[in-house]
């Protein structure tokens, strides 16, 4: 049985093969920039005004997307993307994060070599300039000790589909 990871990375393979979804990233860059931006009224304080000024400057190296709330950062020939947004820990998993926010970590897909260390880098580098923990939850073994490398902990498997918790802390 296929996992999620596994289902994200062939929508991912499907996507970055689309000729009209490519279009669509690209011809909206202004328009997703703007999003952001409009974002700002609704969360002037931080860390979410940081997080969304530091998402902002990244749309010189990225291709930025928002569907449904969530950002996605997009490497320029579509062979990379990394899902995320900044949120308040469930309530059920407060206890293993230090802070009232932390940035998660939703998807992250390549079909080129380095790709995926270079957005994992990217979204870390922003975990680290405003303070918060970075989240993701896994569901292999093999992807567990990928993210051990990055510097992520185990918190077990406490997701409600047994997924592995692993978090980044951040020094304060």
């Amino acid at each position: 049985m296929p996992t999620i990871t596994d289902i994200g990375k062939k929508q991912f393979e499907l996507l970055s093969k689309n000729i009209t979804f490519k279009a669509k990233v690209k011809n909206n860059q202004e328009e997703m920039k703007q999003g952001l931006v409009a974002s700002l009224l609704f969360y002037p304080h931080d860390p979410q005004r940081s997080f969304i000024q530091l998402i902002l400057k990244l749309t010189d190296k990225f291709l930025l997307y928002n569907f449904d709330g969530d950002i996605f950062l997009i490497t320029h020939d579509f062979k990379g993307m990394i899902k995320f947004n900044i949120r308040k820990p469930n309530v059920l998993h407060k206890k293993h994060f230090n802070d009232g926010w932390m940035i998660e970590i939703d998807n992250l897909n390549s079909i080129k070599k380095g790709y995926g260390k270079l957005l994992l880098n990217t979204i870390i580098a922003v975990s680290e300039e405003i303070k918060l923990d970075l989240c993701l939850w896994t569901e292999t073994d093999k992807n567990t000790q990928y993210f051990v490398r990055y510097g992520f902990e185990s918190k077990g498997k406490v997701g409600q589909n047994k997924e592995n918790l692993m978090i980044r802390y951040v020094e304060r």
